[in-house]
């Protein structure tokens, strides 16, 4: 009897040891794969900083290169204006560049749109890193002075912008929709200016329509994106209430 309780004692103390050993061993695993989780994630945030560098340099290539042609397209006009007269040709000329500059806009405002998409979709896996780092040194939290959270109001927040439907005029392709929607009322109105002999009054009216419904038209889409971006990205690390 006493030998088989002696026998019991050696076990219970083998278990107990053997468990010491797996519990050590798991430390020790989870201390290696700290290191080598901060050494991925700070790599990805250093991708994903890149990533946001390119996509500001493509919106700026992009719009500077609309905005150029436009400018040039308008020197252009300007000329055959002088030359001639406000003449058919003048017409024919206006009507066939406006159009086509309105087409590079187009374009280059749904990139703008994709680009600003793909901004936003860095910046929150940014957050996510930087939301890690708190996780394994809590200690430095006070010293993060841009968000660590991924919800939609923190990524705004730390680029200090704000969700309202005046933040669509401040984007790059906001600023592409303005000057497209005012081709588009340009074009509408030298339109039926010109075939319908409606007085310049009317025209400027009709022109003034379709910019604003342009404009309107360009908001809702860009919108729409934005909305369809957000529900995609699932918030991990909502800002707490009261923060």
């Amino acid at each position: 009897m006493a030998l088989e309780q002696d026998k019991q004692r050696q076990q219970d103390k083998q278990n107990q040891l053997n468990e010491q050993q797996k519990n050590t061993h798991h430390l020790e695993l989870d201390s290696k794969n700290q290191s080598s989780i901060i050494a991925m994630m700070t790599t990805e945030h250093y991708n994903l900083q890149s990533g946001r560098a390119m996509t500001i340099s493509e919106s700026n290539g992009r719009s500077s290169l609309f905005l150029s042609t436009v400018s040039t397209a308008l020197v252009a006009l300007a000329f055959v204006a002088q030359i001639a007269k406000l003449s058919t040709e003048f017409y024919v000329f206006a009507l066939i560049l406006l159009p086509s500059l309105f087409f590079i806009g187009l374009v280059t405002f749904e990139r703008t749109v994709q680009v600003s998409i793909e901004d936003i979709i860095y910046a929150r896996g940014i957050n996510r890193i930087r939301h890690l780092y708190t996780e394994i040194a809590p200690q430095m939290t006070e010293y993060f002075v841009l968000s660590y959270y991924d919800d939609e109001m923190s990524v705004y927040g730390s680029e200090g912008a704000k969700l309202s439907w005046w933040q669509f005029f401040l984007t790059m392709s906001g600023m592409v929709a303005v000057i497209n929607s005012v081709l588009a009322g340009t074009f509408l109105g030298l339109l039926v200016y010109r075939f319908l002999t409606l007085p310049l009054l009317f025209s400027t009216l009709i022109g003034l329509i379709g910019f604003a419904v342009a404009v309107g038209l360009f908001l809702r889409y860009q919108w729409t994106r934005w909305g369809e971006a957000q529900r995609r990205l699932k918030t991990l690390f909502p800002r707490p209430t009261g923060r």
